[in-house]
């Protein structure tokens, strides 16, 4: 193939708008309750389940992290003559080869599927770089056989600029859909699956149903900006290739394991408790964390993404306003557990406080004090305003499956004896 295959897919990516909304398109049988005219029931694209038969070959960004590392072995189970090509960042090949050799031992190991290495590998590349760092003859040949495409990579930084944080999310996804639009016009495409968050709604409090993208919200940080209007190009495509939006919230460690690789969010005030350096929160203590376990996740991803009738939907992979744990039991159940396992010379306390109150005390803060506090910014967002993540198109998919939520209390000392077992992801097992 020439050199205008790299021509097409970067002309490709350069014409998929950020700015623009598409036209409402005709009802599709899944619940979408009515909302602006951004968020209008879209057009199913559905694919037969005679190629849902078809040996599988997926394209995935965002493997080597929690959540992809995690998602490969249920694709392999779940599919299981599929094989997977990650995008994986690197200094170099080496470094790139033996990040994917990291993924295929674990795999093989953990999850008992012996010919891991025979159905992974990788090729060097980033999502924000042209064409995504890859050669004419690597893009040929992933054309060529990929069908499906899971865009998981991001920046989950908060503190990055807009604009950077819109050419790695933005960007990223331009690139990512580019090549899925490559690869439906050679016929083999069955399905674009674009990992977002939850947390496109920003400062919405109150309900938020899966429909919804833009509503005139605001943003705490610029990840859930960039990541909105990131959803929001994927969701321009959805007449014209097989997408699905998966939206997790607060992903935490294994309900049945508490293993985890990301100790970030909420473990950020976990650790503070432990130590016995959190005292007050800000929030109330009946305001809803929507905690997912990281197994739960990927369960649900792959069981949705392999039904037909998933191709135009959106899915909070969330616990939702009945499942969510209240503020108060996360920092009951780790007040319990560190005084029993990690005692102090006193009884762990931490009182709830206002969000005003919180920055009333930040602001006489110096020194040791203020950098302790400051860990605090990234849990804000999610205990500063009671978000309440309606999930009714995915528990009307996953109603039959078998899956079943975890509750937080039921599996809160295994993620907590994880973090102290590992000095929290310092130590390995």
């Amino acid at each position: 193939m020439s050199y205008s295959l790299i021509d097409q897919i970067r002309q490709s990516a350069r014409s998929i708008p950020i700015n623009t909304k598409p036209e409402p398109d005709p009802p599709c049988s899944l619940v979408r309750p009515q909302g602006n005219s951004y968020n209008e029931p879209l057009t199913e694209v559905r694919i037969t389940d005679d190629r849902l038969r078809m040996s599988a070959h997926f394209f995935i960004t965002g493997g080597t992290g929690l959540v992809g590392t995690n998602l490969i072995p249920r694709i392999l189970k779940a599919f299981p003559e599929s094989t997977i090509t990650l995008l994986v960042r690197g200094e170099d090949e080496a470094d790139a080869d033996q990040r994917v050799s990291t993924i295929v031992s674990m795999v093989g190991k953990e999850y008992d599927i012996p010919d891991a290495q025979q159905r992974i590998d990788g090729m060097l590349g980033d999502v924000g770089l042209d064409h995504c760092g890859l050669s004419t003859q690597q893009l040929s040949e992933l054309i060529a056989k990929t069908t499906h495409i899971i865009h998981g990579a991001a920046t989950i930084r908060f503190d990055h600029p807009l604009d950077e944080a819109r050419a790695i999310n933005c960007g990223g996804t331009r690139r990512m859909l580019a090549i899925a639009h490559m690869c439906m016009d050679r016929g083999k495409l069955e399905r674009f699956v674009y990992i977002g968050t939850s947390s496109v709604s920003g400062q919405r409090g109150g309900n938020i149903y899966e429909h919804e993208l833009e509503m005139g919200q605001k943003f705490f940080n610029t990840y859930e900006h960039s990541k909105m209007e990131s959803e929001r190009i994927v969701r321009d495509h959805f007449n014209r290739i097989p997408c699905t939006v998966f939206r997790p919230s607060i992903i935490i460690g294994d309900s049945r394991t508490g293993k985890t690789s990301s100790f970030n969010v909420i473990y950020i005030p976990l650790r503070l408790v432990q130590k016995g350096l959190l005292t007050f929160v800000p929030g109330l203590p009946e305001t809803k964390l929507d905690l997912v376990p990281i197994d739960w996740v990927d369960d649900a991803m792959v069981y949705i993404m392999k039904r037909p009738e998933s191709v135009s939907g959106v899915y909070h992979i969330t616990a939702g306003p009945d499942r969510a744990a209240p503020l108060q039991e996360v920092i009951t159940q780790a007040i319990q557990y560190f005084d029993t396992h990690t005692p102090l010379r006193h009884p762990r306390k931490v009182e709830f406080i206002t969000r005003e109150e919180f920055e009333n005390r930040r602001s006489r803060m110096r020194g040791r004090e203020d950098a302790l506090m400051s860990q605090l910014d990234t849990l804000l967002p999610y205990v500063s305003v009671d978000r309440l993540f309606d999930s009714r198109n995915a528990d009307t998919l996953l109603k039959e499956s078998g899956i079943v939520f975890p509750r937080f209390a039921d599996y809160a000392e295994r993620i907590l004896e994880y973090c102290v077992r590992t000095n929290w992801g310092k130590a390995s097992l």
